[in-house]
């Protein structure tokens, strides 16, 4: 139950809560790569699926749930470790109406050019608009960079260019093959890349890359809130077990769609309307931001090392903080799921 003793100070005039006009559907938290940037800890030992019917079932709640609809881009996870499942999920899908904005990739499939035409030639007949391909220095450590490259080359080949996008086409255009570079070369490359500002510190980010940043108090962040991100954001991912995600804060839980969908979706977002501001890890997030939660932590007498080393961003010390109140077991119905807290 939520601690409803956090009142709004304007609680007859409560910040508006979007529609979730866009949508990740997180198929799958399983991964052939590991990436140090990620920040939903995804890792080949996982394997947990969306199935076709939840999956499909999610989607038309979110598509209902907005007079405007809602964009959906399905993603991982690696979406592509199942392609029957995933291909079964597009048409599925495609005979209620409804096609994905993009299905999201890093690659590690595209070994020749048959099983990528072979591919993109159903995901075209399974009505996806794009493919999202995802491609920078952390990936390139598990996937080839050649492999990328042909998938983005053929991609825009067979569907054209405007139906494929590469994050980052920069990348993919340095000529660096980041494996076969020395652990110090990698770091250096991991160091300038993560100081241009691309990658949320998150998640394994958070613990991984956050020293190749300066650090800063957290005075430093004091009344930088999260509205925008929350309950303002029309952006929402939604994993293999219903945990619906405000953006890409990976780690916090809005709450958990079930059966049967189109309620559950439109349920969730009314509650979360109505109660927001009372929750005790949201609730302090929107109104005063990251720093609110430290005296969260000192209520549940928990010692934060990296108080004395500093963050290097807001969402680090917000990471930090959920991190050691997700290991109380308290908040369970905001810090979720667990795997994005445990390696």
């Amino acid at each position: 139950m939520y601690n409803m003793s956090m009142k709004s100070p304007n609680r007859h005039e409560p910040m508006p809560v979007k529609y979730w006009s866009r949508a990740g559907l997180m198929i799958t938290d399983g991964c052939d790569a590991a990436c140090a940037s990620c920040y939903l800890r995804c890792t080949p030992g996982r394997g947990r699926w969306m199935t076709v019917e939840t999956a499909v079932g999610i989607w038309i709640g979110l598509a209902r749930l907005s007079p405007h609809g809602c964009r959906v881009h399905v993603t991982g996870g690696e979406p592509f470790l199942d392609w029957q499942r995933l291909i079964d999920i597009l048409h599925a899908a495609a005979g209620e109406g409804l096609h994905a904005e993009s299905v999201e990739t890093n690659g590690g499939w595209a070994i020749d050019d048959a099983i990528i035409r072979d591919r993109l030639a159903a995901l075209d007949a399974a009505g996806m608009e794009k493919l999202a391909i995802s491609a920078d220095p952390f990936h390139q450590a598990f996937i080839p960079i050649e492999r990328v490259r042909r998938l983005a080359a053929t991609t825009e080949e067979v569907l054209g260019p405007d139906r494929v996008r590469v994050r980052w086409r920069d990348w993919l255009d340095t000529g660096v093959d980041i494996q076969t570079l020395s652990p110090q070369e990698r770091d250096t490359v991991f160091t300038e890349w993560i100081a241009a500002g691309r990658d949320r510190i998150n998640g394994r980010a958070a613990e991984v890359l956050s020293h190749m940043l300066p650090l800063k108090s957290p005075e430093t962040f004091a009344g930088q809130t999260c509205r925008e991100a929350l309950p303002r954001s029309r952006h929402v991912h939604i994993g293999p077990e219903g945990i619906v995600t405000p953006g890409v804060c990976a780690g916090l839980s809005i709450g958990r769609v079930v059966a049967p969908w189109e309620d559950s979706v439109r349920n969730l977002w009314n509650e979360f309307r109505e109660n927001f501001a009372d929750r005790p890890i949201l609730g302090r997030l929107v109104e005063k931001g990251p720093t609110a939660l430290l005296p969260l932590a000192q209520e549940q007498g928990l010692a934060v090392p990296q108080l004395e080393h500093g963050f290097a961003s807001k969402c680090h010390l917000c990471w930090v903080m959920r991190n050691a109140l997700a290991g109380t077991g308290k908040f369970a119905d905001e810090l979720a799921p667990m795997s994005v807290y445990t390696e």
